[in-house]
């Protein structure tokens, strides 16, 4: 069997037997217990619902919720993304093989729709997107919230409401709402130290490896303020090293004229791919402070500054794109992404009238300033710098809020909730070093720094939009079994109009053990200001694999992209229908089956690179001899994405502690209903050439497992712990380099099979505030399927896995932590 496939019970198998194990623990046994499975279910939720008493079980649609202690065992590694992933079978968050922004934000997927189609609150409050565009990933031309950048140490809890929730929260909640609650402990404090590392058997090169060494120390107190406020504060500071996951490389006659120089390094690693080196430092506090009796104040702010080191492609000696006396023996750029991110909220709540008021203020600002080091503008010659700054992207967001809600008796109870919002924002880029644009005296050199080039002055951008939004949302229990709930919004943007979405939702109790329950909404999706003025050139795979071009990505409104086709964006519009149920035999086990639909039309992506002789000579006709191919984003796509979510939990005393057991499912499919592909004025250009290529189109269809199961495990006692997790990603195909691979659709592809993932952490509690834990992800160090190496399918051997299994090609990583409490 290879080594990359652990051994396993077919899906439905696994999912049966883990359903017996359940269904065959003492009853008896488990009747007494209540654990932290029933607990999770009992608590009250923030998202969903406006009601103040609503809990995850009696809520009309499927909630998540994780508790501070499954979310500290996630967070081995420090990252938020990888965590919700851990957590949750209804999140992706695919790694980037070997890339230049994209090694700094990366995006989480809900239900395997893109990373920009899922909202992000903090507290309830909406957290602001970042302001650099995804250009290298499956779902290139997203705009994701960068989770990352929220501090690990100060959140409490995690809530994930998987539905469609635009009437309730606005634009971006076309798969669910992620709200991740920031901790409020009036007393106390914690400090931590963790210390892990990636170690891996490495088949590409039969090696051994150590790397990607993390090293994570965070400390948070309490401060009570008055009676019943509080003032929660802390810092956390993380260091990544980089891992290197590329293999032996034969593609020295990819370059430009293949000579003797290039050809020697056949054999050696001198591509890069796997994690980026990191350093992070965070910032975070929440506040509650009482003014009077029924009025509070609040407020809460994180921070994030971020330094990531990227890779890019190998530049052999002998191309075009190397000056062989700076780089004798080629070079591979290395690019720098300085981040700041930068949220604050603060408002205050109070009761009048009946009413109770939340007005709030926010801020929140991403501020990405793009470097490359290790580079060469080949058409300066000897002369150019090796470092080059590349651009400056700068996007901020201001809001005002007031949300109203009282409890009103129409014969039923009936809970109102009104509200307004006012939403300001900016986006700005700045261009980059004047060399990093520059077009030398040598013109048989390409222009612009490799791994770039900079942003030119005349195509910086400065946008910003003004957004006003008014809801109402009305939820009744019409009898003690009916739970009726709508939601109506309207939104008038200053660049794309007005519209009006609406959600209806319904939950019925045939009992107090079980439930239907549904919901039927629609979403309106405007294009991100960072989409509209977006722009970045990057160095990426021709059509065929067998060599590099400069791809440049423009706005749509862009007159190049025009050119070839682009028309100016428009909204994304959806629809949402869901229908489940929820079922709690006895106090301690719970199930949830939950199946959707959601179908979205002029869905924003980005197009397939635009490239042919005939482009090539059109943008060499203009002078653009800078670059060889054009993509821009646009509404290319109307897509149906189907799926079914299956939560099952129990807990019961086992060995002298409690044991809580979970198995969760997701089964999920996207259809591509049309394909928007027509362009007169790219046929002008090059009538062969489409909009969006078969392989661009398998890539989108098959870009997500089509199911993902996690079986987890968690037992406590006075003194020890253990929490055991095991996913398994399933199949997953993918295009390829490679013309004798099987065709499926059309394209020549591969398929890549199911992997299987084991988590594993240990506690002991040295004292009452000391613990100690150790643990490993990825612990039976697993990979996904190789990628065929025949016919260039790897360039060479170089890169040897697929990068868009969100298993991820590090291996191993095992970890210790010490953790005090006082």
């Amino acid at each position: 069997m290879p080594h990359h496939v652990l051994p396993h019970l077919p899906l439905r198998r696994s999912v049966l037997a883990c359903a017996l194990l359940l269904a065959a623990l003492p009853a008896a046994e488990a009747q007494t217990t209540t654990g932290d499975a029933a607990a999770a279910l009992d608590q009250v939720t923030i998202v969903g619902s406006r009601a103040r008493n609503r809990t995850v079980f009696d809520s009309a649609v499927p909630i998540d919720r994780f508790g501070a202690r499954e979310v500290e065992n996630a967070l081995s590694s420090g990252e938020v993304g990888a965590a919700l992933q851990a957590l949750a079978p209804s999140i992706n968050f695919p790694r980037i093989e070997s890339s230049g922004a994209s090694d700094s934000v990366r995006g989480v997927q809900l239900r395997g729709l893109a990373p920009d189609q899922v909202l992000v609150l903090i507290n309830g409050k909406r957290r602001h997107a970042s302001a650099v565009l995804d250009t290298e990933s499956s779902f290139a031309g997203t705009v994701p919230v960068d989770v990352n950048a929220i501090p690990p140490g100060a959140i409490d809890h995690i809530e994930i409401l998987r539905d469609g929730a635009g009437a309730q929260y606005g634009s971006d909640a076309v798969a669910g709402v992620i709200n991740i609650v920031l901790k409020q402990q009036r007393t106390g404090g914690t400090a931590s130290v963790s210390y892990g590392a990636n170690h891996t058997d490495f088949k590409p090169t039969n090696e051994k490896k150590t790397d990607g060494q993390t090293k994570i120390v965070n400390a948070d107190y309490g401060v009570p303020l008055g009676d019943a406020g509080f003032l929660r504060f802390g810092a956390e500071s993380r260091s990544r090293n980089p891992t290197q996951r590329a293999g032996y490389s034969d593609a020295g006659w990819t370059s430009w004229n293949a000579t003797p120089a290039d050809l020697a390094l056949d054999g050696k690693v001198v591509f890069k791919s796997g994690d980026a080196q990191q350093h992070n430092g965070y910032a975070f506090y929440n506040a509650l402070l009482p003014l009077a009796d029924g009025v509070d104040a609040y407020s809460f702010a994180t921070v994030n500054q971020r330094k990531s080191d990227g890779s890019a492609y190998f530049r052999y000696p002998g191309d075009p794109s190397n000056v062989l006396s700076l780089y004798p023996q080629g070079y591979r750029p290395v690019t720098h992404g300085d981040q700041s991110d930068v949220s604050v909220v603060a408002g205050v709540r109070l009761a009048s009238a009946g009413w109770n008021w939340d007005i709030s203020a926010r801020h929140g600002s991403n501020i990405f300033h793009y470097n490359v080091s290790d580079s060469a503008n080949a058409s300066l010659g000897a002369q150019s710098p090796t470092s080059f700054h590349l651009a400056t992207f700068d996007y901020r967001q201001n809001a005002l809020n007031a949300d109203l809600t009282r409890e009103l008796d129409l014969g039923v109870p009936v809970n109102l909730a009104l509200g307004a919002e006012y939403i300001r924002e900016t986006y700005t880029s700045a261009p980059g070093d004047a060399a990093s644009y520059a077009a030398g005296p040598f013109t048989d050199a390409p222009p612009g720094a490799q791994a770039g080039p900079g942003l030119r002055p005349q195509d910086a951008f400065d946008g910003s939009r003004n957004v006003r939004s008014v809801y109402a949302d009305i939820e009744s229990d019409i009898s003690k079994q009916l739970l009726l709930g709508a939601a109506a919004r309207y939104s008038d943007y200053s660049d794309f109009g007005n519209a009006s979405t609406g959600k209806l939702s319904a939950r019925y109790k045939f009992s107090e053990q079980f439930l239907l329950r549904g919901s039927v909404s629609n979403s309106f999706r405007a294009p991100a200001l960072v989409q509209t003025g977006f722009r970045f050139s990057t160095l990426n795979f021709n059509s065929d694999g067998s060599g590099l071009q400069t791809a440049s990505l423009l706005p749509a409104s862009d007159p190049l992209a025009r050119a070839f086709g682009a028309q100016a964006l428009k909204p994304e519009k959806s629809t949402n229908i869901s229908l489940g149920l929820a079922w709690r035999p006895q106090r301690n086990t719970s199930f949830t089956l939950d199946g959707y639909r959601i179908k979205i039309k002029d869905r924003i992506t980005r197009t397939s690179d635009l490239q042919s002789d005939a482009a090539t000579a059109y943008l060499a006709s203009i002078g653009r001899n800078d670059i060889q191919s054009v993509a821009y984003l646009a509404n290319l796509l109307d897509t149906t994405t189907s799926g079914l979510d299956a939560v099952l939990n129990h807990d019961l005393p086992f060995a002298g502690g409690k044991l809580d057991l979970n198995a969760a499912l997701n089964l999920n499919h996207t259809r591509i209903d049309q394909v928007h592909q027509s362009s007169a004025a790219l046929a002008r250009i090059d009538p062969t050439l489409t909009v969006l290529t078969d392989t661009s189109l398998f890539r989108i269809r098959n870009a997500s497992p089509r199911n993902k199961l996690v079986l987890s495990a968690d037992w406590q006692s006075a003194q020890w712990g253990l929490q055991a997790r095991a996913t398994r990603f399933g199949p997953l195909k993918d295009f390829s380099y490679d013309d004798t691979a099987e065709v499926i659709d059309g394209v020549h592809a591969q398929r890549f099979g199911a992997v299987w993932t084991l988590d594993l952490e240990a506690q002991y509690k040295i004292s009452k505030q000391l613990t100690l834990s150790a643990g490993g992800d990825n612990l039976l160090d697993r990979y996904p399927q190789r990628v065929r190496e025949t016919n260039n399918a790897t360039y060479g051997g170089a890169l040897p896995y697929n990068f868009i299994n969100p298993i991820g090609v590090n291996g191993a990583y095992f970890y210790g932590r010490l953790r005090y409490t006082f």
